[in-house]
């Protein structure tokens, strides 16, 4: 495949992800895959290809960043051995964000040991998304043994700038003494961050926290509230566990006649925390 061929299959590829927002990575490896291109997207598509060549331009001139662009395109357009060149080039010149995607490659093949090297190298240069990857790989054991310590340690520091799933592991870790000290305080604190994010799975453990009044007084209004957040984004098994147990404490919210003031403050966090909205006033 020639260099005008090879421009034009990641041109397209990245072009067709602007019209149409997403193109999973399967249909981008298709042959029989050929959108229809007006005139006026060929030019746009000559000038993707333009794009394309000066970035490879600079990219063989030590262009860090431009050889971290190079490696997301091919990655996107499906071109794993194009990808792994560019991302490894910038990885290794010390990009945090090329390795943390690196990390993410060889997370998709199941290559554990080398995933948790890169994401090592980026976690360590204050990448969040890599601190947040590494300390699942400690829990996990994926390329290293199962250390609660060390998935404790990452997820603080990934934590503390703003990622939710770890932001809920540490609620979890805390909630339950794992690779720290239990503290049910710490663990509504950090749910509670995780939770107004939209983190589904945060929301149900500070409903749960609320309904059992673990480092909270309980509260079934709360929890009530949570549950019903819950319940109206997922209708899998933790929504239907979700539905479940705002069943449960619907009967003494109606006898203490907090019922529905229970169900405008569900209104309200389902309106404010996640996007699929199903409100629940009567």
């Amino acid at each position: 495949m020639g260099n005008k061929d090879r421009y034009y299959i990641v041109a397209l590829s990245i072009f067709t992800l602007l019209l149409g927002g997403c193109v999973p990575v399967q249909q981008a490896k298709s042959p029989t895959f050929k959108p229809t291109i007006k005139s006026t997207d060929k030019s746009m598509l000559g000038g993707l290809q333009q794009y394309m060549a000066a970035l490879e331009q600079q990219g063989e001139k030590g262009d860090i960043a431009a050889q971290r662009q190079l490696g997301a395109m091919f990655s996107a357009s499906g071109n794993s051995e194009q990808a792994d060149r560019w991302l490894r080039l910038s990885a290794e010149s010390g990009d945090a964000d090329a390795q943390a995607k690196l990390g993410d490659i060889y997370t998709a093949s199941s290559q554990y040991d080398e995933a948790l090297n890169w994401y090592t190298k980026s976690a360590s240069q204050g990448n969040a998304k890599a601190q947040s990857q590494v300390a699942n790989f400690y829990l996990k054991g994926w390329g290293t043994d199962i250390n609660l310590e060390q998935s404790v340690y990452w997820d603080n520091l990934a934590a503390g700038q703003g990622i939710a799933s770890s932001q809920n592991n540490l609620g979890a870790a805390y909630s339950h003494g794992e690779g720290v000290d239990k503290d049910y305080g710490r663990a509504i604190f950090w749910y509670t961050k995780a939770a107004e994010q939209g983190y589904v799975i945060a929301q149900f453990n500070l409903a749960g926290s609320y309904f059992l009044g673990q480092g909270v007084k309980k509260d079934y209004q709360q929890a009530y509230a949570w549950y019903a957040t819950v319940a109206a984004q997922r209708n899998d098994r933790v929504g239907d566990k979700a539905r479940t147990m705002m069943n449960r404490v619907s009967p003494t919210l109606r006898k203490s006649g907090r019922m529905a003031p229970s169900k405008r403050l569900a209104d309200e966090y389902i309106q404010r925390y996640q996007s699929d909205r199903q409100l629940f006033t009567e």
